[in-house]
C-alpha cells in the first residue's frame, strides 16, 4: 500500500477523495474537502491530504490537521473522524501506511478517531491498537457515545411511542406557550454565537473566533451541507441550531438558547424543526451529537445532554480516540 501525501489535491484527485469519503460507512463530515476551511478557521493548523492506495485501488483517505506556532509546524497532528476507509479489515494497514508517510513529514505522533459504530467500533480500536496506537480518549474530548434516530419513517413513526413522550409533551408545550421553529436567516447567526458564547462561559471555555463562525456560516450555505434553525418566543430568538448533513447521516452540531427561564424547554422546537428538514432532505439516520461517557459525572456536561435523551435513550458506542508514534 502506498501514500500520496499532499497539501493540495488536484482536481482529479480531489473529486475521488470526495466521492470516496461520502460513499463509505465510515465517512464523516468532518473528513470532507469543504469542512477544510472550518477545521483552519478554528486553529492554527495546516492540513494535509492523504490518498492510500493499493494496488492502483484508494483503499483510504484522511484529511490530517497539523499545528503550527507562529507559521512553524510542529511535530505532531491528528485527523478528526478518520482515516476513513471504505472496508473495516483495511483499517489497520491503512493506519499504519498514514503514519510511515506523516514520519516522512516530521511527524512523529498522531491522533485518530475514524467513525465506526457498536461492533464496527469496537472492530476498528482493535486494529488501531495492532497499529500500535492506544486509548487516549478524555471525558470533555472528541465524543466517543451519541444517540441516533431512524429517518426513513413518517411523522407519526418519527416522534411517535412511548420513548418519545416527552418530545411530544415538550413541543406541545412550547407551541401553547407561542414559541415557533423555523429555518434561521444571516441575522440569526449573531443571536446564535452571543447564545453561545453564554454557554461556553458558562463552562469556563473560549468562544469560537469571527472567523470560524463566517467559515460556519458559509458552509451550511450551501443546504446539502447543513443549515440553521432558529426559535422565536416574544418577537426574539431564543435558540438555535445548526445540523449538518453527509450524505444519508445528519448531525445535530452546536446548538444555544438564552439563560432565562421561560415556560418550555427552549432548546425542543429548533431541534424538532432540524430533525424533520433532515428527513425531508433525504437522510436516513439522524445523529443527536454526543453524550457524556459512560461515567463521566461532570454536571455541566450531564445537563446539556439532558434533553437529547427525550429523543432516544440507546448509547451508541462511536471509536474512542487514539494515538501513539509515527
Amino acid at each position: 500500500m502506498d501514500c500520496t501525501l499532499t497539501g493540495r489535491l488536484g482536481d482529479d484527485e480531489a473529486r475521488e477523495y470526495q466521492a470516496f469519503v461520502l460513499a463509505s460507512p465510515a465517512g464523516h463530515v468532518a473528513q470532507t474537502l469543504a469542512w477544510t476551511d472550518l477545521a483552519i478557521a478554528g486553529a492554527h493548523v495546516t492540513p494535509l491530504f492523504a490518498l492510500l492506495r493499493d494496488g492502483g485501488k484508494l483503499t483510504g483517505t484522511a484529511l490530517v490537521l497539523r499545528p503550527t506556532v507562529l507559521g512553524a509546524p510542529l511535530p505532531w497532528a491528528w485527523t478528526e473522524r478518520g482515516p476513513v476507509v471504505a472496508d473495516l479489515g483495511a483499517l489497520g494497514e491503512v493506519t499504519r501506511t498514514l503514519q510511515r508517510a506523516l514520519r516522512g513529514r516530521g511527524i512523529a505522533r498522531l491522533r485518530v478517531m475514524p467513525y465506526w459504530t457498536d461492533a464496527a467500533a469496537e472492530r476498528a480500536e482493535g486494529a488501531l491498537r495492532a497499529a500500535g496506537l492506544h486509548d487516549v480518549q478524555t471525558p470533555d474530548g472528541p465524543h466517543a457515545r451519541t444517540l441516533r434516530l431512524r429517518l426513513d419513517v413518517g411523522d407519526v413513526e418519527l416522534f411517535g411511542g412511548k420513548s418519545k413522550e416527552q418530545v411530544r409533551w415538550r413541543a406541545k408545550q412550547a407551541e401553547k406557550a407561542g414559541a415557533t421553529a423555523r429555518r434561521g436567516a444571516a441575522t440569526d447567526w449573531g443571536e446564535l454565537r452571543k447564545m453561545y458564547r453564554g454557554l461556553m462561559e458558562g463552562q469556563g471555555r473560549r468562544d469560537k473566533p469571527d472567523r470560524w463562525w463566517a467559515a460556519l456560516q458559509r458552509f451550511v450555505s450551501d443546504e446539502t451541507r447543513g443549515a440553521l434553525f432558529a426559535c422565536d418566543y416574544q418577537e426574539r430568538v431564543v435558540a438555535a441550531a445548526v445540523i449538518l448533513r453527509h450524505g444519508p447521516l445528519a448531525t445535530y452540531a452546536w446548538g444555544a438558547s438564552t439563560p432565562e427561564r421561560l415556560p418550555f424547554s427552549k432548546a425542543i422546537p429548533a431541534l424538532v424543526a432540524g430533525i424533520r428538514w433532515a428527513r425531508d432532505a433525504g437522510a436516513t439516520t439522524f445523529d443527536l451529537g454526543g453524550i457524556p461517557l459512560a461515567g463521566d459525572t461532570d454536571p455541566k456536561r450531564a445537563a446539556i445532554a439532558t434533553f437529547k435523551y427525550d429523543f432516544d435513550r440507546t448509547p451508541v458506542r462511536l471509536v474512542r480516540e487514539h494515538g501513539g508514534w509515527c
